[in-house]
């Protein structure tokens, strides 16, 4: 593969990691999404509903750490795996 490609690919995946990953709750603050306060936990078990995560608290848009990575998130699903597989790859150059 070319060596400025490979480099260039190599940029962009460290950037997508830096704002997806490591940077998750900076991401989050900028976009303005807060998690759920313990008070909206409690009314929420209270009225008998259920929370359904796009995103564990504990993890990231990367590393969602939850079951169903697709759950109605159109093409989410499909980046993610196209990013591990392309990972994957860039790791044996």
């Amino acid at each position: 593969m070319d060596k400025d490609l490979i480099n260039s690919i190599n940029k962009f995946i460290e950037a997508f990691e830096q704002v997806f990953d490591r940077d998750w709750d900076y991401t989050k603050e900028q976009l303005g999404i807060a998690e759920e306060t313990e008070e909206q936990k409690r009314n929420s078990i209270q009225a008998g509903l259920e929370t359904i995560y796009f995103i564990s608290p504990e993890g990231t848009f990367i590393n969602p750490k939850v079951e169903d990575e697709a759950e109605n998130w159109g093409h989410r699903a499909v980046l993610l795996d196209e990013y591990r597989k392309l990972k994957k790859l860039l790791s044996m150059n």
